[in-house]
């Protein structure tokens, strides 16, 4: 072993085997040490899918019934808002005195209820201002006017579940209602503009998502209410 060069050996003391000790060209030392672990071979991990979130159920339309009947709820405010404006101006003297026999009363009457009369302008103004407060301001901040509230639908962005914006609740309202009103008083365009709302209210019935006409120019859909 004396001309064995230094490095560590296998001991020929050590008691169990795989110990090493070291040799320093003339001698065994003191120093010993355990032999290193021999490694150990693992799979690789198996590749992990993503997880797909879970895709948005859209809740079901509502159906074209609740969306009239909440129409005409929506509207019993602004029919009595018409006749106390239309009080302020005689309305109610007037048909009195036309109960009373009075044939001048219907003179009165027609003159009032003419398309320029103080009294028709005063009525549709008032009346379209309440109405677009009443239907913008309630579709923003909850997406429901008190109608749509008792029959349990909802108005919300076709595009994700959320609430109108302005804009989006503005305009669904000036397609619905704004336009064609301020066009019924005029000729022919009053004719038309009264076909585009009958279409406009029938058009969910045969829509693949029931909108209608207002809906589409407002990127809405209405759907049950959860």
């Amino acid at each position: 072993m004396t001309t064995q060069p230094p490095g560590w050996y296998p001991d020929p003391y050590a008691a169990a085997p795989g110990v090493e000790r070291w040799w320093d060209g003339a001698q065994w030392i003191a120093q010993t040490r355990e032999p290193a672990p021999a490694p150990t071979w693992s799979p690789a991990p198996w590749p992990q899918q993503p997880e797909q979130p879970a895709a948005a159920v859209e809740p079901a339309a509502a159906t074209w019934g609740a969306r009239l009947a909440a129409y005409v709820l929506d509207g019993i405010p602004f029919v009595v808002l018409a006749f106390v404006l239309l009080g302020m101006f005689g309305y109610f003297d007037i048909i009195g005195r036309l109960a009373a026999g009075d044939e001048s009363a219907m003179v009165d009457l027609e003159a009032m209820t003419a398309p320029f009369s103080p009294a028709t302008t005063t009525t549709l103004v008032v009346g379209a201002i309440a109405h677009f407060l009443y239907n913008v301001g309630f579709h923003m901040r909850k997406g429901q006017t008190p109608g749509k509230m008792l029959l349990g639908i909802r108005v919300r962005m076709a595009d994700q579940d959320r609430l109108p914006d302005g804009r989006a609740a503005s305009l669904r309202w000036v397609v619905q209602q704004g336009g064609p009103q301020l066009l019924s008083g005029v000729p022919v365009l009053g004719l038309l503009a009264g076909m585009f709302s009958i279409a406009d209210h029938l058009w969910p019935l045969w829509d693949g998502r029931s909108q209608a006409l207002h809906d589409k120019a407002a990127r809405t859909i209405v759907v049950r209410a959860r």
